[in-house]
């Protein structure tokens, strides 16, 4: 009867089974700085993850939200053909310059870009610019294809960052419209193919088709990665 009115419970012995483990066992001396730093290096690194591929995320975000009104959308795009002389004053923001209404992507575009030469291209692809590959055609003419290109080997692991205007260009289809602007005149592309191609298949830089103005864009592929290159392929209207 008096053990139920006492203020201190008695002393119990408990087992512990194991007393390894990281989240049940405090590791002794050196082994706990380890542990530290390694935690540490874990959560750096999943923080620098997220920032390589914030824009990645961002740009399926604004995908996803373009679906989902993809049919006014689509309306409006066809209007825009249409209507392709009253929009040449109203879209008209660069003096070279691309829009891609499918996957939300807009950009300025810098002209005469040496692909081969990454003293020259670097600078071009780190500030969000799509570069316009040096002697390949310009809107207008058709020569050969007019080639621009978003991502190279060689901007390393901050390419996943760099440049993500054309991330989505897998998403392209079949007639998606492409709207170049080119010294204040607009012209209107629309896909026709795409091919995905080993990095070191620099061919289609010299790429044409016989009555066609043929416009190329290119991306790294997968998402995120450098191993590869996606070609989208497209026509004027």
């Amino acid at each position: 009867m008096l053990d139920f009115f006492r203020l201190v419970p008695k002393k119990r012995v408990v087992k512990i089974r194991s007393r390894n483990g990281i989240i049940f066992h405090n590791p002794p001396g050196n082994k706990k700085y380890i542990f530290y730093i390694g935690t540490t290096i874990f959560l750096v690194a999943i923080v620098y993850l997220l920032y390589l591929y914030w824009p990645l995320g961002r740009s399926i975000i604004t995908y996803n939200n373009i679906q989902k009104n993809e049919g006014s959308q689509m309306d409006k795009i066809k209007e825009e053909i249409i209507k392709e002389k009253t929009e040449e004053k109203r879209i008209v923001k660069e003096e070279f310059s691309i829009r891609i209404p499918r996957i939300g992507a807009e950009s300025e575009i810098k002209k005469n870009v040496s692909p081969y030469d990454k003293k020259e291209y670097l600078p071009v692809l780190e500030q969000d610019i799509i570069a316009h590959a040096r002697d390949t055609s310009l809107p207008g003419e058709n020569e050969k294809a007019m080639y621009l290109f978003a991502h190279s080997t060689r901007q390393g692991i901050q390419m996943v960052r760099n440049n993500s205007v054309f991330y989505l260009l897998g998403e392209m289809k079949n007639d998606d419209p492409i709207f170049i602007t080119y010294n204040e005149k607009l012209y209107i592309y629309k896909v026709f193919d795409q091919k995905v191609v080993g990095s070191s298949e620099v061919e289609y830089l010299n790429y044409k088709q016989e009555g066609k103005e043929v416009l190329i864009l290119q991306t790294c592929w997968p998402l995120g990665t450098d191993w590869k290159r996606l070609l989208i392929f497209a026509e004027r209207i």
